[in-house]
């Protein structure tokens, strides 16, 4: 009686290697690229979350209002419900300007209490656990923005020839920024509101507290993995040709399964 083994030839395990090779010569750069991207959004998202932890201070009453500096060092300063009845509703407003312009001044100068047990300090260069260098900072005119949050959104704060802000394209009113850019290729002096930076996130807010997002990149990061494998892979180019849509759409969904699988892995 004759058994017959089914084995792979040489030939066989060789393309299966060299497809491996090509396959993970062409992943690793941009998988690597992914995090880069992921460590700056993360830190963005922190601070938008930041940002409405103190909103909901607003909402709930604790506060009459809330300012955050946004810098190297998220700040925190805030103003009694009382003390902000005081300054934008009562007769002898001990700010008047602010009060007429329905602005808002820097911290302690402008009725504010410093908030110490909120300072959040880790951006820039100083901080090794920060990924991100942000804009503005003390290398920058205006070397920092604020944001003044009430229950109705009437305050904003006061930029002198709205220096610091940007119109929305969407709706033409004028929007603070605050910008994130990855250490991998910026530096403090290089991340700007206007820069073409890949790994640049932009949040927007307007006196509502909205936030709107704006980022920059100049491809998608995965697709070039589809392309180079396509085009690589040890098989005659009549026969790629056939399949060339089949192929490269299959490689795009599965780097799309493997993005959301690393996504959970690193929920925050």
């Amino acid at each position: 009686m004759k058994i017959e083994k089914n084995a792979f030839t040489i030939l066989e395990l060789l393309v299966v290697l060299a497809v491996i090779g090509v396959f993970s010569a062409i992943a690793y750069p941009n998988i690597s690229n992914w995090i880069t991207d992921r460590d700056v959004k993360k830190e963005a998202y922190e601070t938008v979350a930041f940002i409405k932890e103190r909103k909901s201070e607003v909402t709930s009453g604790k506060y009459g209002m809330v300012q955050v500096l946004l810098n190297r060092q998220l700040q925190v300063f805030t103003m009694s419900p009382e003390k902000y009845s005081q300054i934008y509703k009562g007769f002898n407003s001990p700010y008047s300007s602010h009060k007429q312009n329905y602005t808002c001044g820097f911290g302690d100068t402008a009725g504010f209490t410093r908030q110490n047990q909120y300072d959040k300090e880790d951006f820039g260069p100083y901080v090794p656990d920060s990924s991100v260098h942000i804009y503005p900072s003390a290398w920058h005119n205006p070397s920092r923005t604020a944001i003044c949050i009430t229950k109705d959104g009437s305050i904003s704060y006061y930029r002198p020839n709205q220096n610091g802000r940007t119109k929305d394209e969407t709706t033409g009113q004028w929007v603070d920024y605050f910008v994130f850019c990855s250490k991998s290729n910026t530096t403090e002096k290089t991340c700007k509101y206007n820069s073409n930076h890949e790994y640049r996130y932009m949040i927007t807010l307007d006196r509502f507290q909205n936030i709107n997002w704006d980022t920059y990149h100049t491809d998608l990061p995965f697709n070039p993995s589809a392309l180079s494998l396509y085009k690589w892979a040890p098989i005659a180019e009549e026969l790629k040709t056939l399949d060339r849509k089949i192929v490269l759409n299959s490689m795009i969904l599965k780097w799309d399964i493997i993005k959301q699988e690393f996504e959970k892995l690193i929920e925050f």
